[in-house]
């Protein structure tokens, strides 16, 4: 193995890795983990990628510590301050979801980063307001990671995924991304979309992991439910890894979700919205979420915006699934504009820079550190 790399991934849970890797495209260099299976994950996904484990008990001598302690910079997606304590390399702090409601105490854990690489301007702007009083160092509005491995559209890759999927490439495709416990609709309404939704649709659900593979018994038992109402429709797939999310955002005519990440990043393709709201999850309910959090009443007011984006479903006093579907794909070009305003809001420009953007903004860090240490005392 090569010591002395410029640029070191650390991660020890899957989640952030996908958003590394991006960074890891540019600019090379080693991922350590202090995790077997998130390391065998990497293996088998990024089988180019050069991989370190990082032993706690045995740290000094393995070799994810000495990849670290020899790093000009180490880049994750975390905040291990006590890890991260040990080593001199700069220090940088990427996003791994949308951080809708960013909160104070969040941020207060990531004031030992250099770097701070935000998403866009709705991050920017929450941090701006505790900058100073949190002693926060250097940020870079990036843009969103996940964009760069996010599938370039057309009608052909459309089709020939739908077909490999066992969908009807003459369909269009209405897909369901729910949030997981405590606050996502997955038992109140899985079951329900699958009676309800036209068969003149593709549909496509994609449970949240602790939903979906779970040993919980309840959702056991939903998951069965739904799974056996899935065989008998046509045209239905219960996806819990067939696919990656991008490749969903992008085949994806109708997005339902509960007002989640999957529906801020799904609008990368400007895809017309469905909003499930129930007793769990709310406007009212996000309301008083951020009030117990202390998000501020104008930023918790601009995520709520989202749900201007499209039409909504609420449990409480809507019936029918199916004309919902249809008003919300029948309404999409009328929120179009609300749509593009939102996006720009939260991630800025649509494009696929941000890991060539984090690569650049941590080697004038670095540079500008190398300066600051040759000067003359």
């Amino acid at each position: 193995m090569t010591m002395n790399q410029p640029f070191v991934y650390f991660s020890k849970m899957f989640q952030a890795v996908p958003q590394l890797m991006e960074v890891h495209k540019f600019a090379g260099g080693v991922f350590v983990s202090n995790r077997r299976s998130t390391l065998d994950a990497v293996h088998k996904l990024y089988p180019n990628v050069e991989l370190a484990r990082y032993r706690s008990w045995f740290k000094q001598y393995s070799v994810g510590f000495k990849a670290m302690k020899s790093a000009s910079a180490i880049i994750t997606g975390a905040p291990t301050p006590l890890l991260l304590s040990e080593f001199s390399a700069v220090k940088a702090m990427v996003f791994h979801g949308t951080y809708m409601l960013l909160s104070k105490s969040t941020l207060q854990q990531l004031d030992h980063f250099d770097l701070l690489c935000t998403i866009g301007p709705r991050m920017r702007k929450t941090i701006d307001r505790y900058r100073n009083e949190l002693q926060l160092k250097q940020i870079v509005e990036s843009g969103y990671l996940p964009f760069g491995s996010f599938p370039k559209k057309s009608e052909a890759l459309t089709q020939s995924s739908l077909t490999r999927l066992g969908l009807s490439p003459g369909k269009k495709t209405v897909t369901y991304m729910p949030w997981g416990k405590p606050h996502g609709s997955w038992l109140q309404m899985a079951e329900k979309i699958v009676r309800e939704t036209p068969c003149d649709f593709n549909l496509i659900l994609r449970p949240h992991p602790s939903q979906g593979l779970t040993a919980r018994r309840e959702d056991v038992a939903s998951f069965k439910r739904v799974s056996a109402l899935c065989a008998k429709r046509p045209h239905t797939l219960l996806d819990i890894n067939a696919c990656s999310l991008s490749q969903l955002f992008s085949l994806a005519d109708l997005m339902v979700t509960d007002g989640t990440s999957p529906a801020e990043e799904s609008l990368y393709y400007d895809v017309p919205q469905l909003f499930i709201q129930t007793p769990l999850w709310s406007e009212d309910v996000i309301r008083a979420h951020a009030e117990k959090n202390h998000i501020p009443e104008d930023e918790a007011g601009e995520y709520l915006d989202l749900f201007k984006c499209g039409t909504s479903f609420d449990t409480r006093r809507d019936a029918d699934f199916g004309r919902a579907i249809h008003a919300a794909i029948e309404s999409g070009t009328s929120f179009q504009a609300r749509r593009q305003a939102y996006f720009s809001w939260v991630f800025g420009p649509r494009d696929r820079q941000a890991g060539a953007c984090v690569q650049q903004a941590v080697l004038n860090l670095i540079n500008s550190s190398n300066t600051m240490t040759s000067l003359p005392r």
